[in-house]
């Protein structure tokens, strides 16, 4: 063996021995991290074991189900898929020139600035917190539970377009820049084209995902089936509160479905 070779054994083993090293420090450190979650939390396996038979005694409460109010049930879903519709369009209407508006590669940096921040902000707040603020803002109701979806559309929607709009091919706006367009020929020939796909897809996947958070909305007021269901849990009827879980369950895989579908439509 030559000694440029056992050189290069010796620097291989230091590599090898460092590596080792860095993994072992980073599964005590992580492992550190969670015990400091635990504690913090005063997790313990005798309180999920304390917490198990007042759970099963909870699920078997709410079996039947009350179908006496199915139709009132139907009718408050009706409601939660009009908000969801509404709240998503109105949301993806206002992301997609307020994404044009936060693309560094198409909008001046100042305005970039601005537009981001504001993004930021109105992504920070929670969908629940939004429904509540329009509560005070218009009132109890289904209107206030829209508002609060666009919000958090367009805070969401907004990143995501603004990111697919930084990857488009500039190319093809460079060519419709040197005949003459406009800003708005600019986005509508060469900037929308790309960005089709991009926001039917996000669009049903906020769709989807505001199925979910309408329900939430309720909590506060704010219209659709999440009003009735905890309506029920405060009134502690848990028969109709199973009822209503049911409804919501066939309204999540009903859009989840349709989400799919279309999603599957685009890629091919």
């Amino acid at each position: 063996m030559t000694d440029l070779s056992r050189k290069l054994i010796r620097i291989q083993s230091k590599r090898s021995s460092i590596r080792s090293a860095k993994a072992i420090i980073t599964i005590i450190l992580t492992l550190a991290v969670f015990s400091w979650a635990f504690a913090g939390i005063e997790f313990t396996l005798d309180k999920v074991a304390a917490g198990v038979p007042p759970l099963l005694d909870f699920l078997y409460k709410l079996y039947p189900p009350d179908v006496s109010i199915a139709p009132t049930l139907f009718e408050s879903a009706v409601e939660t898929i009009q908000m969801v519709l509404v709240g998503t369009v109105l949301g993806t209407s206002l992301a997609i020139p307020l994404s044009a508006m936060a693309s560094s590669n198409i909008a001046p940096r100042p305005l970039v600035m601005v537009t981001r921040t504001y993004l930021m902000v109105v992504r920070t707040i929670p969908s629940l917190v939004w429904a509540l603020i329009f509560v005070i803002a218009v009132g109890l109701g289904p209107f206030s539970g829209v508002l609060a979806l666009t919000f958090y559309t367009l805070g969401y929607l907004g990143k995501l377009y603004y990111e697919a709009i930084e990857s488009i091919d500039m190319d093809t706006v460079e060519g419709v820049v040197a005949v003459g367009a406009n800003n708005t020929q600019i986005f509508s020939h060469a900037i929308l084209p790309q960005l089709v796909p991009h926001i039917v897809n996000n669009f049903f996947f906020m769709i989807d995902y505001n199925v979910r958070h309408a329900a939430i909305l309720g909590l506060v007021g704010a219209g659709g089936i999440g009003f009735y269901l905890f309506l029920y849990l405060q009134s502690f009827s848990l028969e109709k509160v199973a009822m209503a879980l049911l409804v919501l369950l066939a309204l999540v895989i009903g859009f989840d479905r349709l989400s799919l579908e279309v999603r599957k439509k685009l890629v091919q």
